[in-house]
């Protein structure tokens, strides 16, 4: 049954495919006649839900289409893209992550043909013209905010309560973006997102009026709300509801080495397990003191979590491969698929021709990375039909994995739950081996969303009559009190908007800070709350008082309690006086030079980096060095790390002038009651100045406890913030108007100087970026690869036994 209550607006779903595609060649019907056309490139008829979409999208109304992974979304976006260029126009693809941009600029490649696509990320631009261009959201809203920047007319059509934002004229639109014609938000629900939930918020604020958009969303409760606030800050947008599975999934339980149906297809509850699982947790961990002892020949069995080895070949047994195994953490999905290698699952035909396409995919390598033990031992794991996937993993293997599985020629890949992000790898069957994840903080049960997403990979389109989720028993998770958890109704999208330093001074014109007040009030936040306040009146006025054990759900998030967007807005604008960002309020009120260099960094650290920029902290650095000391504000994770490296005596002072100035900011932040900005982790060095000495990947690894993946992500985002800076300081020192007497407010001595040291450590940062641009690091910066595709023999059968059936009933 949907979550989301029907509603007036809400488009219906037309009759069943044949009759519909027959409606909507009706005379004088150009959508319909558009719908037509398009449907006739899919050799299959298409759902009621994306012929509805269709309609919305053909007759030029924004559409948001919430529905579960695998249904087919993305054809509406297909529709945009059709139309798009039919009409001659532009149309940007935005997803969350670079994995998932990539994965559709291959795809669109290969549909489109490779001059219709162009690829924006952190690290790629490629054919960034094209009338079809994959980007990732941060990449859009930094265009969007660029383009507010010299804008000093009207920066939104229209605000939270329909206020228009004052102004002098039409917007100045870049000639390219004025060709845009659709938005695609990939993945929409990431609006929750802590960390990427507020970027959509602003791309959807800040898209120019004439754009419509095409939202793509898993299942989420409040989709109607979603759909209302699209409406009020952007223009009419529609909501496609459809909550039914394209594949019908059952649930299961392994326990005791037999799988149980617990839930069928129709969402019946079959069975009950009560009082297993959790039975370590509630005796506070096995009684260790009775082992080998006369009372422990009398004790119950007690049951252990199956192993991976015994799993697989049970899945196997029972017909019910490929599989996704998800665990939580690397060492456990690495460890899992060196156990599940003992199953024979490819015959030796199949493992010829993987062992062909491995060949081809690690030759690029060097030699030396080739020698890295999860090159070695993936080499050796994939022609077994087995592999593990991570974001620890290089690129290239990561690529190489999700191909061979796509194609079929995989039978069991091991994961981490980032795989279910996106990347398209439907599988037989589901298994859960842990129902916790990590938080950042600690370990808890996952959500229904999450839940929903993990088992959303279930079932395979036109192979599988039913996709399976397995639910592995665990000694230390009861499991009819996590079954109960994770199939409650969905959790609705909770707004994560803030408005960053960079965000501010982009949108910032003097004497206007109203205009900063309807910005934030036009956020998904405010929305909310303003929802929420509505309600509460309506109550109280009804006389209905919240009962007692309702009342902290109905309380709003404390950024309410503490003033909600516009503290927020105050506090940071405070922070920026304070540090010399905004002139003084009672004066210009203008930008300082230094606002001007931070709005062109986008990063959490950029107001410590740019006060170490201009105090001269860089100034003395080598380019090995300065990206040296650039890398140590890219990685953001408190985990304990082991280095051996030592630095140099200049570096040791540099270091410990970045580690005051962090202090600095954070404790302004914090008098603000502001999220504290990012700190450098006590043992993450030497990673950038290793690289650029010329170490290896596997040399690196010698000295610092990370994976060949996270110091590839690593350097690669220290690539990133270094070309950051060096366009910042560039637009600077290109920008005449701020080196006269009058709007520098310095001396002409101290400007020459400034100017110098500006430029040379531009000139520095761009030649410290080439030094770490070599090898690997190179290679996962070029276009994403495309497979070779080589065919996987079907001469020969997997061993396979005679499948028993699958009972459903309780362990004894």
């Amino acid at each position: 049954m949907s979550n989301v209550p029907p509603r007036d607006d809400e488009v219906p779903a037309p009759p069943s495919p044949p009759a519909a595609r027959a409606r909507h060649a009706a005379p004088n019907d150009l959508a319909g006649e558009l719908i037509t056309a398009f449907s006739q490139s899919y050799p299959f008829p298409l759902d009621d839900f994306q012929l509805a979409a269709l309609r919305q999208v053909f007759e030029g109304r924004s559409v948001l289409v919430a529905a579960p992974t695998g249904t087919g979304k993305t054809i509406i976006a297909e529709a945009a893209i059709w139309l798009a260029l039919r009409e001659g126009r532009r149309v940007f693809y935005t997803a969350p992550l670079k994995a998932l941009s990539n994965q559709k600029f291959r795809d669109f490649r290969e549909r489109y043909g490779d001059d219709q696509v162009g690829l924006m990320t952190g690290d790629i631009v490629e054919n960034a013209a094209a009338p079809i261009v994959v980007m990732t959201t941060e990449i859009y809203r930094n265009v969007l905010l660029e383009l507010e920047r010299d804008d000093t007319s009207v920066a939104l059509t229209r605000l939270a309560h329909s206020v228009t934002a004052t102004g002098a004229g039409k917007r100045q639109m870049d000639p390219q973006l004025a060709r845009v014609g659709w938005i695609i938000f990939d993945e929409l629900h990431f609006m929750a997102d802590p960390q990427r939930g507020p970027v959509w918020e602003e791309c959807i604020i800040h898209s120019p009026a004439h754009v419509r958009f095409v939202g793509l969303s898993a299942t989420v409760s409040n989709a109607n709300e979603l759909v209302d606030w699209m409406t009020q800050v952007h223009a009419p947008t529609k909501l496609i509801f459809h909550p039914e599975r394209a594949i019908p999934l059952e649930d299961f339980y392994y326990v005791d080495g037999k799988l149980h149906l617990v839930r069928d297809s129709d969402g019946n509850r079959v069975k009950h397990f009560p009082h297993v699982g959790g039975e370590a947790k509630r005796s506070g961990g096995y009684d260790r003191r009775r082992r080998n002892t006369r009372e422990d020949e009398h004790a119950p069995p007690q049951r252990e979590a199956p192993n991976p080895h015994e799993v697989v070949q049970h899945l196997n047994d029972v017909a019910m491969l490929p599989c996704l195994y998800f665990l939580p953490g690397r060492r456990a999905v690495e460890e899992a698929a060196r156990a599940a290698a003992q199953v024979r699952l490819t015959t030796p035909a199949e493992q010829r021709a993987i062992s062909e396409e491995v060949f081809f995919a690690i030759e690029t390598l060097s030699e030396e990375d080739r020698a890295l033990q999860q090159v070695v031992e993936l080499g050796e794991l994939l022609p077994q039909g087995i592999a593990y996937h991570h974001a620890g993993l290089l690129p290239s293997l990561k690529m190489l994995v999700e191909t061979l599985f796509a194609r079929g020629a995989l039978r069991a890949v091991f994961a981490t739950d980032t795989l279910a992000l996106g990347v398209n790898m439907p599988a037989r069957a589901v298994v859960l081996g842990s129902l916790s994840k990590f938080d950042g903080t600690g370990m808890r049960l996952m959500t229904p969303n999450e839940y929903n997403q993990l088992t959303g990979r279930a079932g395979r389109r036109g192979k599988d009559p039913r996709g399976a989720a397995i639910i592995l028993y665990s000694p230390w998770e009861d499991f009819e009190a996590c079954f109960k958890a994770l199939t409650r109704p969905l959790n609705p999208v909770e707004s994560a908007f803030s408005m960053h330093y960079n965000s501010v001074l982009n949108l910032w014109r003097p004497h206007e800070f109203e205009r900063l007040r309807r910005i934030g009030a036009a956020s998904f936040l405010e929305y909310q709350r303003r929802a929420r306040r509505t309600k509460k009146k309506a109550r109280r006025k009804a006389g209905n008082n919240v009962p007692a054990p309702d009342a902290l759900n109905e309380a709003p998030p404390l950024v309410e309690l503490g003033g909600g967007v516009e503290r927020e807005l105050i506090a940071t604008t405070t922070v920026l006086r304070q540090f010399g960002y905004i002139g003084p309020e009672d004066e210009d009120d203008a930008l300082t030079l230094r606002g001007r260099l931070l709005r062109a960094i986008f990063h959490p650290a950029g107001l410590a980096l740019t006060e170490l920029l201009l105090m001269g902290a860089l100034d003395d650095l080598t380019s090995i060095e300065l990206g040296e000391l650039v890398s140590w504000f890219v990685y953001d994770s408190d985990k304990p790390l082991w280095s051996r490296d030592v630095l140099s005596d200049r570096l040791k002072i540099a270091r410990r002038a970045a580690r005051q100035m962090t202090e600095r900011v954070r404790k302004a932040e914090l008098r603000q009651a502001l999220p504290p900005g990012p700190i450098i982790n006590d043992h993450f060095l030497g990673v950038a100045l290793g690289w650029a000495q010329g170490l290896s990947l596997a040399a690196l690894r010698g000295r610092i406890s990370l994976a060949e993946g996270d110091l590839l992500m690593a350097l690669n985002q220290t690539i990133d913030l270094l070309r950051q800076l060096e366009s910042a300081v560039r637009q600077i020192l290109d920008d005449a108007s701020l080196w006269t007497a009058e709007s520098s407010g310095m001396a002409w001595l101290d400007r020459r100087d400034l100017r110098q040291r500006l430029d040379q450590v531009r000139a520095s940062l761009g030649l410290a970026a080439r030094y770490l641009l070599r090898g690997t690091v190179a290679q996962s910066r070029s276009l994403p690869f495309k497979a070779a595709g080589l065919p996987v023999p079907p001469t020969e059968e997997p061993p396979t036994t005679t499948a028993p059936e699958v009972t459903a009933e309780p362990p004894e």
